[in-house]
């Protein structure tokens, strides 16, 4: 019994009570908040229309009515499904063949091709839905049961392997973890060895600090990614030396994002604590866990800053698709623009702590005079 009441005052003198009370709610809170819209809606649809007909019109805008599709673009020439879905802005690519109008008025069969991206099979199952629900209404207003055939064909994961997704997931949240670890503590660590000082005189310094470990994690992906082609049959088709260039810039705005949180910290050791604010977010945010339609707008909004969110669209884009690396000039010059943002903070953070250690050094100097 007395073991038990000392254990209680232990209790009560700590912060157990608070944590446990307190820290399962928040996060309670914070995933029913990210997967409250369980169920995609208005999945983004590309249509190639070649019948160029009234009634090919008409299934356009009847496909853009379905609470499961949206469809952003239509275009009039024949463009190959993989040119629209490297860069994931659609979830599937609809075919309408020349002759459609015709084998509607005629009643004759005609053959729609649908091609859905596996790599995000959320979306792709949503455009399937929605599809296949308005070619059987069709079908069923026709009073024919093929008048309307969709052939689909699942592209890049048609297993949907868990070793292109959750496994992934799982090793680059690891090596995230390593990157921030260690990227953390770096001002943290120059304050307490006396440095930092001379690197503000620099503050460029500072930032270069961020290309060593953006270097060796780019090289440890190229590692992961020969271990995974050679052991778990991974298929990875990115050229090698163009996908350097997303890697290097994906160690470096992780490593910049990780020193601009961890740069207040008052040590090495209490800098590894705020790994939590890089861990949490990239995790539920990136948009493997949680599709990005699927988050709340706010959400969306930091799933733009996050760099593990740009570095799977190039995973997938480039090594799971096959796609050259001037495909995704626009997420190319999203990367610079968290780099250039995530700089921005370092040097308004290292401009403040010079100008207060100014300060502090100007009263040591007047008090010494004034002593003297």
């Amino acid at each position: 019994m007395n073991a038990i009441l000392d254990e209680c005052r232990h209790i009560a003198s700590g912060k157990f009570i608070l944590l446990m009370l307190t820290v399962p709610i928040l996060v309670a809170a914070a995933f029913g908040y990210v997967f409250q819209n369980g169920i995609m809606q208005e999945a983004p649809l590309a249509v190639v229309d070649l019948d160029h007909s009234n009634y090919s019109r008409q299934l356009v805008d009847k496909l853009n009515s379905s609470q499961y599709i949206e469809v952003l673009d239509v275009f009039d020439n024949y463009i190959e499904s993989d040119m629209l879905l490297y860069n994931e802005k659609y979830s599937g690519v609809l075919y309408l063949p020349a002759g459609t109008e015709t084998a509607y008025v005629q009643g004759k069969a005609i053959n729609l091709g649908l091609y859905l991206d596996m790599t995000m099979p959320t979306g792709a199952s949503t455009v399937r839905s929605g599809v296949s629900e308005i070619i059987g209404t069709e079908n069923a207003g026709k009073g024919s049961l093929s008048f309307l055939n969709l052939e689909q064909r699942s592209l890049y994961n048609p297993t949907s392997q868990t070793i292109m997704s959750s496994i992934m997931l799982f090793i680059n949240v690891i090596m995230l973890a390593f990157i921030a670890l260690n990227t953390l503590s770096i001002v943290p660590r120059l304050r307490q060895e006396g440095k930092l000082t001379g690197e503000l005189k620099k503050p460029i310094n500072i930032l270069l600090r961020a290309l060593p470990y953006a270097f060796i994690s780019s090289v440890s992906f190229y590692l992961v990614i020969g271990i995974l082609k050679q052991v778990g049959g991974l298929r990875f088709e990115a050229n090698i030396f163009a996908l350097f260039v997303p890697l290097l810039l994906f160690g470096f705005s992780s490593s910049l994002m990780a020193m601009a949180i961890g740069w207040t910290s008052p040590s090495p050791l209490h800098s590894a604590g705020r790994i939590v604010f890089i861990m949490l977010p990239s995790f539920l945010l990136s948009g493997v866990q949680v599709p990005f339609s699927l988050l709340p707008t706010p959400l969306q909004w930091i799933n733009l800053l996050l760099p593990l969110s740009l570095h799977f669209k190039f995973l997938r884009g480039m090594g799971y698709k096959g796609g050259q690396l001037n495909y995704f000039m626009p997420e190319l010059g999203h990367y610079l623009l968290i780099v250039a943002l995530l700089s921005v903070i370092i040097m308004a953070l290292a401009c403040r702590e010079g100008k207060g250690k100014k300060i502090i050094n100007q009263e040591e100097e007047a008090s010494i005079h004034q002593v003297s």
